[in-house]
């Protein structure tokens, strides 16, 4: 089997539609757009769906899921990857002091509202994942990417991020502050196990 790393983003359940449109900010547009209902509204994000179950996506699902092709500065992991394996696309019109941004795609976001052993959490997991060992391989050594989701973690104030590699864990952000990388054997322990690990 390929390796199938992931970043873990851990946000408070009132950021998810704040973080989703986030993603959306450094994401392709999507046609046609994802709709997920709410009982008064329908919020529409230019996202593709993958495992769309046949009554749609409610707010109040349990997991909802995306297929991105997302954005990222660009830096010599990036360049590789896409010169062999990907055709590249550029973002448009970048910012003259700034590097061209270049799209990696498809990346699955899984958000898990109810976090398994936890129903009563205030959490919400967005977890992205990849296809499979390349790109996992270029998750973990883009240092580009993972600056990305350590934006997007500053930006909504995540109360932990993780990269996972399967067989153990890098935590980077915690308790909404940058923190120098710290090694965890188990990826999937809840923010409050990693911030009493840590802490040892």
């Amino acid at each position: 089997m390929g390796l199938d790393f992931s970043y873990m983003l851990y946000f408070r359940h009132t950021q998810i539609w704040d973080v989703l449109q986030g993603v959306t900010d450094i994401a392709q547009p999507h046609k046609p757009p994802a709709e997920i209902c709410f009982p008064d509204h329908v919020l529409t994000v230019p996202l593709h769906t993958w495992g769309l179950p046949e009554q749609g996506i409610h707010s109040d699902d349990a997991e909802i899921r995306f297929a991105l092709v997302l954005y990222f500065a660009e830096d010599k992991v990036i360049l590789d990857y896409t010169s062999r394996y990907t055709k590249e696309y550029y973002l448009r019109s970048p910012p003259p002091d700034e590097k061209r941004k270049i799209s990696v795609g498809y990346i699955y976001l899984t958000i898990y509202q109810s976090i398994p052993d936890q129903a009563q959490s205030d959490w919400v997991l967005f977890d992205f994942g990849t296809t499979g060992t390349r790109m996992s391989l270029l998750f973990d050594e883009s240092t580009s990417i993972r600056d990305t989701f350590k934006e997007l973690a500053q930006k909504y104030h995540s109360v932990c991020a993780v990269f996972n590699r399967e067989s153990g864990g890098v935590v980077f952000w915690l308790n909404d502050h940058d923190i120098p990388d710290k090694m965890i054997d188990d990826p999937y322990i809840l923010p409050e196990e990693i911030a009493t690990l840590i802490s040892k």
